[in-house]
């Protein structure tokens, strides 16, 4: 196997160079938050999302429809869709668990990736073995139909405002164990990114899945919900759509985009315990002169910099650079929205595995570590700076909170309890630890029509409401539509004067516009039409502020230049106009 150290030491100096000289980048490489949050959809109001089930159209968990969902079938998809050479379902299953041996693992399962590769590191941080887990990569004690599906989740909330994809759809499997045998749990969850069927349209192209995903409220059998979920994950919804379930939307894609990732906490005895772990994996199709075989390579944990980084104490360049860039983050954190506020992590400053167990030492635990340099100092001061310049009544600790919140541990058990600062108050304090969704039916002993797996009080009282509303607001979106701002006191023109004049025009439908495909404002008086420059793009909620040279009457009073907005020849939304006062 390549040294990943060798790959990695130019890549972070590159990183921290380009930090430097550049402002953060427009989007982070995510696994929770982004997309559609920060969009206009986040503020409105939905008739419609009052008509969807979450427990159907955002996270099934009933057992009626998950149960036939074997582990099994989807690494045999995944496998058959990378050509059927290289591993089998089985080798794959098992040579996920194998990353968490030292090299050089499993005899059958040559050239994957190690926990002991660069000296236990991925992106330059600690990556301990697992050995225990790793159990589940051999062939004596494989367990791949020991897994069982508690849960599929609809995450079109993730889906990227200009429609690049059209979201995550995720499926949670759990080992399945007696109930007393609580100290062998271990989950992994695939979460598969679904390529925009029509890119050019935005986000528009995603509507058809969002339709999916919402009738599924008005299905009553679940083996009518289990017929659309089968086409949604398995079969693709209709020609152009492909299926959930593909290499392709697990990492394998050129904008790196879908994961696997896994909870651990499988333990050898009572007096040698694991803490519960988080770790994040890509689907890679690799291939030699022979053959091509698909292996998941350990990643980084998107969101989670490494928690030690919040410790002013730690001088590393790259903990420096962390704080610094941090301080720049200070705005999007401080939203006074409990699944709206958030930060961009550059992948260089991120961990390679997050403990949801604050008994395990405190690197996981930003407070413990941002607690360790005693306040106030150079860190806490630049943040109270930048929220005194914002206006915001949070405190710097409030900050460190929430983006403790927002990481892999925090989300899981880390943050249960804590003061966030302002609306979003103190995190969920849940019944459920270290899981969003329980292994264990309910109500219990016996699974029936009404038999499901619990959710978290996190998922039910926070986030499904708000992906139910995001959700329904799309749908309720018209695909194409505009608006201008509201006209103020008219500018004063001499008679027969040409004058330059600015129109701002908001795109408030789901439909990319552009001018390849035929969309600009025509005008009714026969004046100039405006139109966009060749390759501009503008997106659902984007403005543009368009020029035009216009000649004043010769005769004195109010004039008026009206444009509406046309795709190739349609016209859609409301009259757009300039008044001028002609005297």
């Amino acid at each position: 196997m390549p040294s990943r150290q060798r790959l990695a030491s130019p890549a972070l100096v590159a990183g921290l160079l380009l930090l430097q000289a550049t402002p953060a980048p427009a989007q982070s490489l995510t696994s929770e938050r982004g997309g559609l949050h920060a969009s206009p959809l986040a503020h409105r109001a939905s008739l419609t999302a009052t008509t969807l089930d979450p427990l159907r159209s955002l996270a099934i968990s009933d057992h009626a429809t998950v149960s036939p969902i074997t582990a099994r079938r989807v690494f045999e998809q995944l496998v058959r869709q990378a050509g059927g050479t290289g591993f089998t379902a089985e080798q794959l299953f098992r040579q996920l668990w194998d990353t968490q041996n030292p090299a050089p693992g499993q005899l059958d399962l040559p050239g994957g990736p190690h926990c002991s590769d660069d000296g236990n590191t991925v992106n330059g941080a600690p990556y301990a073995c697992r050995t225990i887990e790793g159990m589940e990569a051999s062939t004596v004690t494989a367990a791949l139909d020991r897994y069982v599906l508690v849960g599929l989740f609809n995450r079109f909330d993730l889906a990227p405002v200009d429609g690049a994809h059209c979201g995550e759809y995720r499926m949670s499997f759990a080992r399945f164990v007696p109930a007393p045998q609580v100290r062998s749990r271990n989950r992994f969850i695939l979460e598969g990114v679904l390529p925009n069927p029509s890119p050019a349209l935005g986000l528009e192209g995603c509507r058809p899945v969002a339709q999916a995903w919402a009738a599924l409220s008005t299905l009553e059998a679940p083996a009518e919900r289990q017929a659309l979920l089968e086409a949604l994950f398995f079969e693709g919804l209709a020609p152009g759509i492909p299926p959930v379930i593909h290499p392709q939307h697990y990492g394998d894609n050129p904008a790196g985009v879908g994961q696997v990732r896994v909870n651990m906490f499988i333990q050898a005895g009572i007096g040698a315990p694991n803490p519960w772990m988080l770790r994040e994996f890509k689907l890679k199709r690799q291939c030699d002169t022979t053959d091509c075989t698909l292996r998941l390579v350990p990643t980084t944990v998107k969101s989670t910099p490494r928690g030690d980084f919040f410790n002013l104490q730690n001088t590393s360049p790259l903990a420096v650079a962390f704080r610094d860039h941090f301080v720049t983050q200070v705005g999007r954190l401080a939203v006074d929205d409990f699944n709206r506020f958030d930060y961009l992590v550059p992948d260089v400053f991120n961990a390679a595995q997050s403990s949801s167990m604050p008994t395990f030492g405190s690197v996981d635990n930003f407070l413990a570590e941002f607690d360790k340099a005693a306040a106030p100092n150079t860190f806490t001061d630049a943040l109270q700076a930048e929220l005194q310049r914002i206006g915001s009544p949070l405190t710097p600790r409030h900050l460190v909170a929430r983006a403790q919140a927002l990481s892999c541990g925090g989300c899981h058990d880390l943050s249960r309890g804590t003061d966030l600062g302002g609306t979003p108050g103190v995190f969920p304090i849940d019944f459920m630890r270290f899981v969003q969704t329980q292994d264990l039916l309910a109500p219990l002993p016996t699974p029936g029509p009404d038999a499901y797996y619990p959710l978290s009080a996190s998922l039910t009282a926070a986030f499904l409401p708000f992906r139910q509303q995001l959700l329904g607001a799309f749908l309720d979106t018209p695909a194409l539509d505009a608006s201008s701002p509201a006209p103020g006191v008219p500018r004063v023109v001499p008679p027969g004067q040409v004058f330059l004049t600015a129109l701002t025009v908001t795109n408030t439908g789901t439909t990319s516009w552009s001018a390849a495909q035929g969309f600009r404002a025509r005008s009714a008086d026969g004046a100039v039409d405006l139109t966009l420059e060749p390759g501009e793009v503008l997106h659902f909620g984007q403005s543009k502020k368009f020029s035009a040279v216009l000649t004043a009457p010769t005769t004195p009073g109010w004039q008026s230049y009206r444009w509406r907005m046309h795709r190739d020849g349609e016209a859609f939304g409301p009259e757009l106009f300039v008044t001028v006062d002609v005297r």
